[in-house]
């Protein structure tokens, strides 16, 4: 059951009224950008790009006044210069750990509303391990896994017997990952239980930071895109009963390819992706992905990930707290638009369902938050 929100004349004040800024990554090779240099264990990236696409989606949809900013040293006068009224998150951070709070934190403590996840939940999100933690209590499928932390030793026996009792259960490797990163990036499947101390040792000097281990699994992996109940299309906002579950799609992977290969390296493209048609399968997989979506108290777009073990069970693997966004261009997709199409929307609605979702939601429950730009003269335009 959906029922209207905002009213139509609404929506047109905010496309009209509203200042947006939509926020990427700070350029890091930029030493102005900071006071002093600190270790970035996730890999840095500015999505400066995507930025843009997301931005010239709000243009092309009516947005009247929207900026586009970096996340460095002068985001917080750069925010008070142009009277920005909400921000779009779209940064992994400029520099440091935990950098995917930073962002929220600075907006959290500035007042400045922003589409994107709070703090915390970026920080659970973007650590791993804290993540499966928190799914494995509310009993949602995901591997047993052990992590060893900067200062530990691979070879402590409690470490060893947790291994022990990984293999015993899953026989077919396993994977070795950063507890924060993107892309895949110096994640690595082990075949061999020898060779685990020096993938472990690999990863830890590579990001100075904790390292996983977890079983690697050998069947068809998945994503699902999550995002929240308002939803714009045809027009019109309306609010569903339950998260969006969208775009729910498996990931094709060669014979070479144990894991999807990082999009550094390969980009995405369609045929790489088939859309989940099999309704039990579709079901089963929109289920854990809106299960997450509401354990989590989340607010805005993640992609769940997940694959089968060998014997078709699904397990989560994760989920991406700032998936893709670009815009689809010829072959080359994100793959939370992939199969958009589906859901009857295109870029330019799935962007404006994460800005009036989340200005929804705000204005409900949160309303100090949007006094200073959603005013008695947007109140009186609800029909």
């Amino acid at each position: 059951m959906t029922q209207p929100v905002f009213s139509k004349s609404q929506l047109e004040w905010i496309r009209h009224n509203l200042t947006v800024a939509v926020i990427h990554g700070g350029d890091k090779a930029r030493a102005e950008s900071f006071i002093f240099e600190n270790l970035s264990p996730r890999s840095t990236k500015t999505y400066e790009p995507v930025a843009h696409d997301i931005a010239n989606a709000l243009r092309e949809s009516g947005f009247q006044h929207v900026e586009v900013l970096a996340e460095d040293i002068d985001l917080a006068q750069q925010l008070k210069d142009k009277a920005i009224d909400l921000v779009i998150t779209n940064s992994g951070g400029l520099q440091g750990f935990d950098s995917m709070c930073h962002l929220p934190s600075t907006l959290e403590m500035l007042g400045v509303p922003y589409v994107g996840h709070s703090p915390m939940t970026a920080g659970i999100l973007d650590n791993k391990h804290l993540f499966k933690h928190e799914i494995h209590a509310a009993g949602l499928p995901t591997t047993p896994f052990i992590t060893i932390g900067i200062d530990e030793r691979f070879e402590d026996e409690v470490k060893q017997s947790a291994i022990d009792q990984i293999e015993a259960q899953f026989s077919d490797g396993f994977i070795v990952k950063p507890v924060s990163g993107r892309a895949s990036i110096h994640v690595y499947p082990v075949f061999s239980r020898e060779a685990l101390a020096g993938v472990v040792e690999k990863v830890r000097a590579a990001t100075g930071n904790t390292v996983m281990i977890e079983p690697f699994l050998g069947g068809r992996e998945f994503v699902v895109a999550v995002a929240g109940e308002f939803i714009f299309k045809s027009g019109q906002l309306t609010q569903s009963d339950t998260p969006l579950a969208f775009s729910i799609t498996e990931r094709v992977l060669g014979e070479d390819e144990p894991i999807f290969t990082s999009m550094d390296v390969k980009p995405i493209t369609q045929d790489r992706l088939i859309a989940v048609t099999d309704e039990p399968l579709r079901s089963e997989l929109a289920a854990i992905g809106q299960k997450i979506y509401r354990q989590l108290g989340l607010q805005t777009l993640v992609r769940v990930d997940l694959r089968m073990d060998s014997t078709g069970k699904v397990y989560v693997l994760e989920t991406n707290p700032k998936p893709d966004l670009k815009r689809p261009q010829g072959d080359n997709v994100s793959l939370v638009c992939h199969d958009l199409a589906r859901e009857g929307m295109d870029y330019t609605d799935l962007v404006q369902s994460l800005v009036f979702n989340r200005l929804s939601f705000l204005k409900q429950k949160r309303p100090m938050a949007l006094a200073h730009c959603l005013t008695a003269q947007f109140d009186a335009l609800q029909e």
